[in-house]
């Protein structure tokens, strides 16, 4: 079975750039354009790891981390960014705005070691 991913970002164009990449790489993708959006469907829920846009409007990225965390203990959590991965501490990976493949591959082998497509 292929590994899931949840992408949460308002900007179209950037969430199906990133889930076209994932799904390259061999992953179900479920999408969706804000933290309430993510929240409001249990099948959201059920993925391995969460790509979340920390710039959303109404409930905020780390609001939705948080949110996250608390109704998915240890669900690996990739936040994107224009910042660096070092000012994000508390999740397993970030990846950088403007992102290209080979980002979101290095994300998501940080978040998911040990998978391969």
């Amino acid at each position: 079975m292929s590994p899931r991913a949840l992408v949460v970002d308002d900007e179209p164009d950037e969430r199906a750039l990133l889930a076209t990449h994932l799904h390259r790489m061999g992953l179900d993708v479920r999408e969706t354009r804000s933290a309430e959006e993510a929240l409001s469907d249990d099948a959201n829920l059920d993925v391995d790891v969460a790509f979340v846009d920390l710039r959303l409007p109404g409930m905020g990225g780390w609001e939705l981390v948080e949110e996250l965390r608390a109704r998915r203990p240890g669900l690996p959590v990739v936040v994107v960014s224009v910042l660096d991965a070092h000012d994000y501490p508390n999740v397993e990976a970030a990846l950088p705005k403007p992102f290209v493949g080979e980002n979101v591959r290095t994300a998501l082998d940080q978040a998911l070691p040990g998978w391969s497509p």
